[in-house]
C-alpha cells in the first residue's frame, strides 16, 4: 500500500498476493437504495488493504472483526493496486457491502511531492507534482476530476470523501509550498463539484504541513474536510500527537495507527493497516423510541407479581401490550397483567407462574427485528434494546445507546457464559439466546 518509511510511520504495500479479502458489515445496515457511506458519521475501527477483499472475507470479517470501515484504492496513476489488481472492486461490490453496513474510505494515489524520492526497486515509480505553482494546481484539478469519475463509477454520490494520498517526503519550505497548493486546488475542485476532500499522509509530512497552514491561517488556503494521519504508535484513537493539533478537524480525522500487519478472522487472513475513525458527527446515540413512551431502563429488572406497583410494572405492561397480549398500561400489577404474562410465557414454552423472572424480562426486552450485525461504533434502537436485555440477563452494560467498549465487554461476558464463540459482535446467535430468555 503506502511505501516510503518516515521517522514516525511506516507506509507500506499491503501485499498484492495476500488474498483479495475482507468485508466488514456495519452495525446498522444501510438501505440498498442509499448512497454508500464514505465514510459518513462514525466513531470506530476501520482497515485498509491493497486489494479490495473478496465477499467471503468481507462477510467473515463482519461477524468476527471489530472493523466497520474499509479503505479502497479507487483512482490515481501511482496506485500499486490499480484496476489490473482489483478483481473484486466493482460498483456491485460497493453496493452489496454498503447494504450490509460497510463504510468506505476511497483513496486516490497520484502525483507526489516534488521532493518525494522513489524507491528504485519499486514496481511503480510515482510521478511528482510540478515545481511550478500554476502547473501543480492544474495537475491537482485533473486528479480531482479523475477521482470524481472513479467515485461515480463505483456508485458513490456527491458528498463522498476522496482521500488524497501524499506519501512521506522530507519537508522543505519549497516542497511544502507546492504540496499546499496542490492540496488546495484538489479540495477546491472537489468542493465545486459537490464532493468532500480528505488528505492522507504521514504525520511528519503533509499532515503537519497542512495543520500548520490551518494554525497560521494561510491566506487563500482551503482546508480539507478530513485529515487521515499515519502515525504508527499502535494506539486506536484519533490523537494527533506532535503532528495534528487537537484544535483542528475535531471529529474529522482518521488515525492509521498500525501498518502492514497480518490479521486473521475466521480463517481469513489479510495484510492490512489498522485505522481508527472519528468522522462526521461520530457514533452518536439516537433518541430512544419507547413503547407507550414509558421508562424501559432500570439498574435491575425485579420479580413482579400481583400487587406490585411502580415504573417497572408500567414497563412490563408496555412490553406485553406491544405483543398484543394486554390492552391497557398502568403502574399496578393486577390479575389481567398476570394472565397476559402467562400467555407470553406459553409462547416461549414456559409454564404459567403469574410473575416475572429474569428470563421473562430478558426475552421481552430482546424482542424485535434484529440487524445482521452490531459491533463497536454501532448506534440505533437495536443497540438500546441490546443493552437493556443484557442488563436483564445479568451482565449490565452502561446504557449509552452506542456499542462502546463497555458494551463489547458485556457481550463478550454474555457469549462466554452462554458458551458462544468469543466475538465482540452481536449477531443472530446472541439474539437467539436473549430472545429465548437465556441469562448468565
Amino acid at each position: 500500500m503506502r511505501l516510503v518509511p518516515s521517522p514516525t510511520s511506516r507506509l507500506t504495500i499491503t501485499g498484492l498476493l495476500t488474498g483479495l479479502a475482507a468485508s466488514v458489515l456495519l452495525s446498522t445496515p444501510a438501505s440498498a437504495a442509499s448512497p454508500p457511506p464514505a465514510p459518513g458519521d462514525f466513531t470506530g475501527h476501520g482497515f485498509d488493504a491493497c486489494v479490495a477483499p473478496s465477499q467471503s472475507v468481507m462477510d467473515t470479517w463482519n461477524l468476527r472483526s471489530p472493523f466497520s470501515a474499509v479503505g479502497i484504492y479507487v483512482s490515481g496513476n501511482s496506485r500499486y493496486c490499480g484496476d489490473k489488481y482489483q478483481p473484486n472492486l466493482k460498483a456491485s461490490w460497493v453496493t452489496k457491502n454498503a447494504a450490509n453496513g460497510w463504510r468506505f474510505m476511497p483513496i486516490h494515489v497520484g502525483r507526489q511531492a516534488p521532493c518525494f524520492k522513489n524507491n528504485p526497486q519499486s514496481r511503480v515509480q510515482k510521478k511528482r507534482m510540478s515545481v511550478n505553482v500554476v502547473k501543480a494546481r492544474g495537475q491537482a484539478q485533473a486528479e480531482a476530476k479523475e477521482t470524481i469519475a472513479a467515485l461515480k463509477k463505483y456508485g458513490f454520490a456527491k458528498g463522498t470523501h476522496s482521500y488524497l494520498d501524499i506519501e512521506w517526503y522530507a519537508r522543505t519550505a519549497a516542497c511544502d509550498r507546492i504540496v499546499l497548493e496542490f492540496a488546495d486546488a484538489w479540495t477546491e475542485y472537489l468542493h465545486a463539484k459537490g464532493y468532500k476532500s480528505g488528505v492522507y499522509s504521514s504525520g511528519s509530512a503533509a499532515i503537519a504541513a497542512i495543520d500548520q497552514a490551518r494554525a497560521s491561517k494561510r491566506k487563500g488556503f482551503t482546508l480539507p474536510d478530513q485529515m487521515w494521519l499515519a502515525w504508527v504508535n499502535k494506539k486506536a484513537d484519533t490523537k494527533g500527537g506532535p503532528y495534528l493539533s487537537d484544535a483542528g478537524w475535531k471529529q474529522q480525522r482518521i488515525h492509521q495507527y498500525h501498518n502492514d500487519i497480518d490479521v486473521t478472522y475466521g480463517g481469513k487472513k489479510l495484510t492490512i493497516d489498522k485505522n481508527y475513525l472519528d468522522v462526521g458527527r461520530g457514533s452518536v446515540a439516537v433518541k430512544q423510541s419507547l413503547p407507550c413512551k414509558k421508562r424501559m431502563t432500570f439498574n435491575a429488572y425485579p420479580t413482579l407479581k400481583v400487587g406490585s406497583k411502580g415504573a417497572e410494572v408500567a414497563a412490563l405492561e408496555c412490553l406485553l401490550k406491544s405483543q398484543r397480549l394486554l390492552k391497557s398500561v398502568d403502574t399496578t400489577f393486577g390479575t389481567g397483567t398476570a394472565k397476559a404474562l402467562d400467555k407470553y410465557r406459553a409462547t416461549r414454552g414456559w409454564g404459567a407462574t403469574g410473575r416475572t423472572t429474569r428470563a421473562t424480562w430478558t426475552a421481552l426486552l430482546a424482542h424485535g427485528t434484529n440487524p445482521r450485525v452490531l459491533k463497536y461504533g454501532s448506534v440505533g434502537q437495536s443497540v438500546w434494546r441490546l443493552q437493556r436485555s443484557l442488563i436483564a440477563a445479568g451482565v449490565r452494560p452502561r446504557m449509552t445507546g452506542v456499542y462502546d467498549n463497555n458494551t463489547v465487554k458485556a457481550v463478550q461476558a454474555y457469549r462466554k457464559a452462554r458458551k458462544l464463540s468469543s466475538y465482540t459482535t452481536t449477531e443472530s446467535t446472541v439474539w437467539a439466546q436473549l430472545q429465548r430468555g437465556k441469562t448468565v
